[in-house]
């Protein structure tokens, strides 16, 4: 199936496309010059897209019924990743789903193909000790293939997103490290604007941000949703600056035009667009693979690749980032993910913040929950800005569900519909503080698993709990007050208020914890800097009586030994 010649007389390479999910990969090959002559996929939403794009080429189902006819010279498959990615079964290359890359090999063993081209996740190169790419690569050999591999960034095709992917291309008739391992960027492009990416789903395992770009879209997240990374605008008004890209940004996120997805969606279905935006490959990257091949094809590229490889690849261990070999040898490649450096769009450029939907509260108030769980430090403007997001963004509260009975006058009921059961202002400004002081703490956790009440700051190994209190909720020895109207009933619960502290304190003290209680009047500098205290004193040694000195704007505590 070789065809000889110059580069202008012999005609386009033709491709087979199994797993084509949106055609990322195949429109970026036919952008490079190659034609695609047949394609497979049995998603049906996918499906929808192919058939609207490719009218005129047939679209195979499932793949394991499914033998291309013909004469062709690429066999290209962006095999699923379910079984070998971080957040998948984890049940590897024999896995259901993934493994279904065995209807490859059966392919091109029928078949012959001068070239095969696999794409999946880097994962494959470590899970299970490499089994998944050692397979690979054995069953290449296997059919008389040669193969290299690398992994590589689709920044590096001028995408603000950081998508890493491992490419193998295998050849019968020509050296596939030659396509593959040529062109190696070692100094990287500062990113062109100040905004960033990161799962907003996350927070618990990582968050993935990322300085002018995303981090990598995917088809679901950890907290089951096919959604795209929030964009962080430091820039963008308040208000504005945590935002969700649209559908049609995470298209050109992978170098897709702007509604290629469109057709996938059909009357009474659930839309599937992020997910196969997620699974995609990015169109660049075909773009690279595809003109390489052809310049390999040609023989238009006559380099050596010698002074890439390096070492033997132990194949009984977890492989390299890059490697190339035979059924005689495999070597690790030394080239990074960056085979090239194209001019990278600004993520502003491509998610446009004023168009784009605010992450809501409830959203970002359970990405701060996550991110405080987690400990994980993050930049303190990204912090700020998220706190500032959490406020602005705050629904209004609906009317006391009692009636205005005994909430008689509006400054009472103002005061009522501004409390905040958690990350009111006085919390959120002494936890800035403590962050800033290299503090890590649990919030609204139950110190004692027999409790019921939660505290607003926690050290659990300190055993010291943080109680930042309201002066009026709470009748604060200096600033309280009580409303004229309906008095009675309102001085029961303020008192019922001051007893259940009273409580809680008391059964914290008895287990062993220092509680400090910090009214809403005190300056948080001082506060942070006296629990900075107290907890590095603990910390240092083992728990006995503590006494909270007076007078630094904390108020006084003992906890009991």
């Amino acid at each position: 199936m070789n065809s000889s010649g110059g580069d202008d007389q012999i005609p386009p390479l033709r491709v087979v496309s199994l797993f084509s999910g949106i055609a990322g990969l195949d429109l970026g090959l036919e952008r490079a010059g190659l034609r695609i002559d047949q394609m497979c996929e049995v998603w049906e939403p996918a499906r929808r897209v192919l058939q609207h794009h490719f009218p005129a080429i047939g679209v195979a189902g499932d793949v394991e019924h499914f033998t291309p006819t013909g004469e062709y010279e690429v066999l290209v498959a962006g095999f699923p990743c379910t079984d070998v990615s971080h957040a998948g079964s984890k049940a590897g290359i024999f896995g259901e789903r993934s493994g279904l890359v065995r209807h490859v090999f059966r392919i091109a063993e029928e078949t012959r193909p001068d070239w095969v081209v696999l794409e999946n996740v880097p994962n494959l190169l470590v899970l299970h000790r490499g089994a998944g790419i050692r397979h690979v690569t054995h069953e290449l050999e296997r059919l008389g293939y040669r193969w290299a591999y690398r992994t590589v960034d689709s920044r590096a095709f001028g995408v603000p997103q950081r998508r890493p992917r491992v490419i193998i291309v295998a050849s019968r008739t020509n050296d596939p490290a030659a396509v593959l391992l040529h062109g190696d960027v070692t100094e990287l492009p500062a990113p062109s604007d100040d905004s960033s990416g990161f799962y907003w789903t996350e927070g618990r395992h990582g968050l993935g941000l990322v300085r002018g770009a995303i981090p990598t879209l995917k088809g679901g997240s950890t907290i089951g949703l096919p959604s795209a990374p929030a964009v962080w605008l430091p820039s963008a008004p308040i208000g504005r600056r945590f935002v969700l890209p649209r559908v049609e940004d995470g298209e050109a996120l992978q170098g897709l035009p702007r509604g290629w997805t469109s057709p996938a969606v059909a009357d009474g279905e659930r839309d599937q667009r992020w997910k196969l935006i997620g699974n995609a490959v990015t169109v660049g990257v075909g773009h690279w693979l595809g003109t390489r091949i052809r310049t390999v094809h040609v023989g238009a590229d006559t380099r050596s690749v010698e002074p890439s490889l390096g070492a033997p690849i132990d194949r009984s261990r977890p492989w390299p980032m890059a490697g190339a070999g035979d059924e005689t040898t495999a070597r690790q490649a030394l080239v990074g993910s960056w085979p090239q450096s194209l001019p990278i769009a600004p993520l502003s450029s491509v998610v446009d913040g004023l168009a784009a939907a605010p992450l809501s509260h409830r959203a970002t108030a359970g990405f701060l929950s996550r991110l405080e769980e987690s400990g994980r430090a993050v930049p303190d403007d990204f912090y700020r800005d998220l706190e500032t997001h959490l406020n602005v963004t705050r629904p209004l509260l609906p009317r006391d569900r009692r009636g205005a009975e005994w909430v008689t006058t509006a400054s009472t009921r103002n005061r009522m519909h501004r409390q905040r059961r958690r990350d009111t202002r006085p919390e959120v400004t002494l936890r800035r503080q403590l962050r800033a002081l290299g503090l890590g703490y649990r919030l609204q956790m139950r110190p004692e698993a027999s409790m019921r009440a939660r505290l607003d700051i926690v050290f659990p190994g300190a055993k010291v709990a943080v109680d930042v209190r309201g002066c009026f909720w709470h009748a604060c020895p200096q600033h309280a007050t009580s409303p004229s109207a309906n008095a009675e009933r309102w001085a029961d619960k303020l008192a019922r208020n001051v007893a259940r502290d009273k409580r809680t304190v008391e059964s914290l003290e008895a287990a062993g914890w220092a509680v400090v209680v910090v009214w809403e009047h005190e300056d948080p500098v001082v506060a942070a800097a006296h629990i900075d205290a107290i907890v590095r004193a603990r910390r240092m040694r083992r728990p006995g009586t503590l006494t909270v000195a007076p007078g630094l704007g904390v108020s006084e505590t003992r906890a009991a030994g």
